[in-house]
């Protein structure tokens, strides 16, 4: 991911609008870009910080907030990629399974 694709990306996260794939390059990018990662730092923390004056929050440490964003949205694309793994495999077991008992019934007959 170039960083001009990953500066596209900054409200989309923010909004919580990207697909898994792209949430995946997206914040392999934040990690390993500085600039980058400052450019969505700043976003957050106006928007963010924005929303709080709206809603008459309590003020909070918007860093804190942002990183703790990035490590949620980590967790949910391991977590989608385990469930899809785990979907795979009983799907295989199944038709396995279905094997097994359309032979079963043949040797039957």
């Amino acid at each position: 991911m170039t960083c001009k694709e990953a500066e596209q990306m900054v409200m989309p996260y923010i909004n919580k609008e990207l697909t898994d794939k792209e949430l995946s390059a997206f914040l392999s990018h934040i990690h390993t870009c500085r600039d980058c990662y400052e450019e969505l730092e700043i976003y957050y923390t106006i928007y963010t910080g924005l929303a709080q004056l709206e809603e008459g929050g309590e003020d909070q440490n918007l860093h804190r907030l942002l990183e703790e964003s990035l490590r949620l949205s980590e967790l949910q694309i391991r977590g989608r990629k385990i469930f899809n793994v785990y979907y795979v495999l009983s799907q295989i077991l199944a038709m396995a399974a279905l094997t097994v008992i359309i032979i079963m019934e043949i040797v039957i007959i």
